[in-house]
C-alpha cells in the first residue's frame, strides 16, 4: 500500500466518524504513528496529498545509468575518467565525473584490485581436474605440506598514532631487507622453521629436508609419511630427486600452477598478516617474530587447513580446473 493510499484510507475512516487510532490500525494494519501523523495533518486543515516540489532536476538520468552499465560490462578495466569521457561523447547533458562515480556504486559496481594468480591454460586446467579426480578420496592425514616463501621487513601496512594533520612518511630502504623461510605442516603439527638469506639451491634444499623434515616426520608418523612439494626446479632437480630416492621418501605428485590447492599457502598468509602488528626494526627482530608466530600453529589450529583438502579438490573439479578462491 502506498503512502497516498494509506492517507486516503485513514481519511475515509475519520470522515465516517471513526477517530480511534487503535481501531483504524486494527482494521487497516497501518502503524499507529502513521495514523497519528495523518490525523494531525487533517486537524491542521492541510492536504494529505504530496505537493510537487521545485528544485534542480537529477543530474543523472536513466539513460545515463544504462550507458554506464553497458560501458562497465564491456570494459571492466576502464578508469572512471574514461567512463565519464565516453558518456560525455554521447550526451550533451552528461554529469560530472564525481556523479558518474557515485552512479557506478549505485548500480552495484566496485573498482577492486584483482588478486594475481597463475595463468592457467586449457591443458593445465585439464591436468588439474584429472589430478583432483584421482585424489577425491585421498587420505591427507600423513601428508607433510612443505613450501618456501620470502618475508620483507615492514612490507605490510604499518599504523602510527599521531596528532599531526599532514600525511606520515615511513622511510624505508630502497631494497627492503627480507628473509626466506621454509616450513612444513601436517595434521600432527609443524616442522621447525628454516630461515635463511642465501639463494635456495638444491644442496640447501636437501640439507633442509634432512635436518628439519625427516626427524620430525619420522616421530609424527613412525609408520610412514608423504612429502608434498610444488614443482619448483629446485625440488625437481636431478640432485634432489636422487637424494629423495636414496632416503626412500615418498613424494606426492602435484599438478603444475596449483598453489591454491595446498594449505600451507594460507599459513604463510596468516603469518604475514600478524607480523605488521609487531614492532620490527631490523632482520633480527623479524626473525624472532616469524619464529614466534610460527610456533603458535598447533595441531588443533592446523587441522582445519589440512581437512580443507577434500573441499579444495572438489572446488577445483567444479571450476573446470580454474583457480579456486581458498
Amino acid at each position: 500500500m502506498s503512502q497516498l493510499e494509506q492517507r486516503k484510507k485513514i481519511k475515509i475512516f475519520i470522515d465516517a466518524g471513526i477517530t480511534s487510532a487503535k481501531e483504524i490500525s486494527a482494521k487497516t494494519g497501518i502503524p499507529l504513528r502513521t495514523i497519528f501523523r495523518i490525523k494531525s495533518i487533517l486537524h491542521e486543515g492541510k492536504s494529505i496529498t504530496h505537493r510537487s516540489v521545485s528544485g534542480r532536476p537529477k543530474a543523472i538520468t536513466y539513460s545515463h545509468k544504462q550507458s554506464i552499465i553497458r560501458t562497465l560490462n564491456s570494459h571492466s578495466k576502464i578508469s572512471i575518467h574514461s567512463v565519464h569521457a565516453n558518456l560525455s561523447s554521447k550526451y550533451t547533458d552528461a554529469p560530472s565525473t564525481s556523479t558518474v562515480y557515485r552512479a557506478t556504486r549505485a548500480c552495484g559496481f566496485n573498482f577492486k584490485q584483482p588478486v594475481m594468480g597463475p595463468f592457467i591454460t586449457p591443458l593445465i586446467a585439464k591436468n588439474r581436474v584429472e589430478w583432483c579426480k584421482d585424489h577425491v578420496n585421498y587420505c591427507w592425514e600423513n601428508v607433510f605440506f612443505t613450501d618456501e616463501c620470502s618475508i620483507w621487513l615492514n612490507r605490510g601496512s604499518v599504523g602510527m598514532w599521531t596528532k599531526a594533520k599532514e600525511n606520515l612518511i615511513l622511510k624505508v630502504q630502497r631494497h627492503t631487507p627480507k628473509l626466506h623461510v621454509w616450513g612444513g605442516i601436517s595434521s600432527m603439527g609443524t616442522t621447525t622453521l628454516k630461515i635463511f638469506t642465501s639463494n635456495f639451491v638444491s644442496k640447501l634444499y636437501i640439507d633442509t629436508l634432512n635436518e628439519y623434515l625427516i626427524r620430525t616426520a619420522d616421530v609424527y608418523y613412525p609408520e610412514g609419511w608423504i612429502l608434498q612439494e610444488d614443482n619448483s626446479p629446485i625440488h625437481k632437480s636431478k640432485l634432489s630427486k636422487e637424494w629423495k630416492d636414496s632416503e626412500n621418501i615418498l613424494v606426492l605428485d602435484w599438478p603444475a600452477y596449483s598453489p591454491d590447492l595446498y594449505p600451507i599457502e594460507n599459513i604463510w598468509g596468516v603469518l604475514k598478516q600478524r607480523l605488521p602488528k609487531r614492532s620490527l626494526n631490523n632482520l633480527a627482530d623479524l626473525e624472532v617474530a616469524i619464529i614466534y608466530e610460527w610456533e603458535t600453529f598447533t595441531p588443533d589450529s592446523l587441522k582445519n587447513f589440512i581437512l580443507s583438502m577434500p573441499n579444495r579438490v572438489n572446488m577445483c573439479i567444479n571450476s573446470g580446473g580454474e583457480k579456486i578462491n581458498y
